[in-house]
């Protein structure tokens, strides 16, 4: 952040007290990113972007004023304070939670690279090019690469109120998204693969079109199998999405609405004892890390399920002064314009002692899933329901057989937290492919099956 932004929300901070804010903050976040898609050999789209946004909150008699700009004038100082004083004047209950003083220490937290931000347009051009050209090369029945996109992005954030708090933060990255499609007689399948680097030396471009390759020619000849209820075995992908489908039910927000079916089950058993589950701002290596949340509070580790037992909500301020609780950090904005939420950080489940080849081969006979489909529609986030669309393998005498697809698995989010008999040991915290929400893969007894 440049000198003159700085300047600024000093400024800023400064006229709130002499306009009568007994308190306020600034939460100031900015973004750039440069993007490049490729098809048939040719540069198809180059996209580059930059924003910014600037949050006022104030304290003005008993009420919490809001002010949002993406203009960072000078001149843009009245606006904000006369908004945020508008705003005061048409709410009716008196703000309980004040800004954050902050705290003596954060977590020591280095998201930006160097090297990442020498990325150009040719460097993007040139990978894109190749990456598309080795997964062409892959296999003679992959038809098209559909999706190539590499993309270099940055963003920093900067909180600071009158209390003296002061946080900062800045990191970049660069992404690597393959998407392809292959033709065996009538059969045609599509598939796709996302990475996300903090180092240059992590990438490896034939790992990435390799993985894609095999991925896609392995699903040819996929078809639906009959209905049963049967062993399922979710690999980590496949489990990591149904956890974040289901991560805000933790949210202490949500239960206070009575948005969550876990309302009044804190201190009870809601998942088998092999079932730990943990939230966790600062991974040591992980560019996941996040040192603080959007109200300035240090990252914590919450234990949200301890060998089975609920323990723990995610807590922002707000929500655990309404608790009688500290808050977890979990606090966070969507943006600069939108208000405090509760948002998990890393959420994850504790590993197993099992490889995937030994859940599989303990699963015996079943269904082995890749990937879960249809996400924003078949699942109900209060009752843990959930119907969705599947691929992967048949698992038949504890081996991977033939791919299927077209069928639907059917549960409950929190019955699967009871029953699952297995955990794998296959989390990989500071892989390229991790994202904010990590599990192992998962062996289930008693799935249902809808497919022929």
């Amino acid at each position: 952040m440049d000198n003159n932004t700085r300047t600024l929300i000093d400024e800023l901070l400064k006229r709130a007290e002499q306009e009568g804010f007994l308190e306020s903050e600034v939460y100031y976040e900015s973004d750039s990113s440069m993007t490049i898609a490729a098809r048939e050999g040719q540069i198809i789209q180059f996209e580059s972007s930059d924003s910014c946004g600037l949050s006022f909150r104030g304290l003005l008699n008993g009420q919490m004023g809001y002010a949002y700009t993406e203009d960072l004038q000078e001149d843009m100082i009245p606006f904000l304070l006369s908004q945020a004083k508008d705003n005061c004047g048409v709410l009716e209950v008196k703000e309980k939670i004040t800004v954050y003083e902050g705290e003596k220490e954060y977590p020591e937290f280095n998201g930006y690279n160097d090297d990442l931000a020498k990325i150009d347009y040719d460097f993007l051009s040139k990978t894109a090019l190749d990456l598309e050209k080795a997964l062409l090369a892959y296999d003679k029945r992959i038809e098209a690469v559909d999706d190539c996109y590499t993309s270099y992005s940055e963003g920093e954030l900067y909180i600071k109120n009158s209390k003296g708090m002061l946080c900062e933060s800045r990191e970049n990255c660069f992404d690597v998204y393959l998407g392809c499609r292959a033709k065996d007689g009538d059969d045609v399948q599509t598939a796709g693969k996302g990475w996300v680097f903090s180092d240059l030396s992590d990438f490896d471009p034939k790992k990435c079109t390799d993985y894609v390759g095999n991925k896609i020619i392995s699903k040819l000849g996929a078809k639906p199998v009959p209905s049963e209820k049967t062993y399922v075995v979710l690999d980590r992908f496949a489990a990591n999405s149904l956890l974040a489908s289901f991560a805000g039910a933790f949210s202490a927000e949500a239960i206070q609405k009575g948005l969550s079916r876990l309302v009044g089950k804190l201190g009870e058993k809601i998942a088998d004892e092999k079932i730990t589950l943990i939230d966790e701002g600062m991974i040591e290596g992980s560019w996941l890390s996040i040192p603080f949340d959007s109200e300035g509070v240090s990252s914590k580790r919450t234990v949200l399920i301890d060998k089975g037992v609920f323990t723990s909500e995610l807590h922002n301020r707000k929500t655990a002064l309404a608790a009688g609780v500290e808050t977890t950090g979990n606090g966070f904005r969507a943006g600069a314009k939108t208000s405090i939420g509760v948002s998990s950080t890393n959420l994850h489940l504790a590993t197993g002692d099992f490889t995937k080849e030994q859940l599989i081969e303990k699963a015996g006979n079943g269904i082995f899933i890749t990937a879960l489909h249809g996400l924003h529609a078949g699942i109900n986030g209060i009752s843990g329901e959930f119907s969705l669309m599947t691929e992967g393998f048949v698992i038949r005498d504890g081996k991977l057989a033939e791919p299927v697809n077209q069928i639907t698995i059917a549960d409950n989010f929190y019955d699967v937290l009871m029953k699952v008999e297995a955990l794998g040991n296959d989390v990989e915290y500071l892989s390229p492919e991790a994202t904010h929400t990590q599990s192992p893969s998962l062996l289930i007894p008693d799935v249902s099956i809808a497919g022929e």
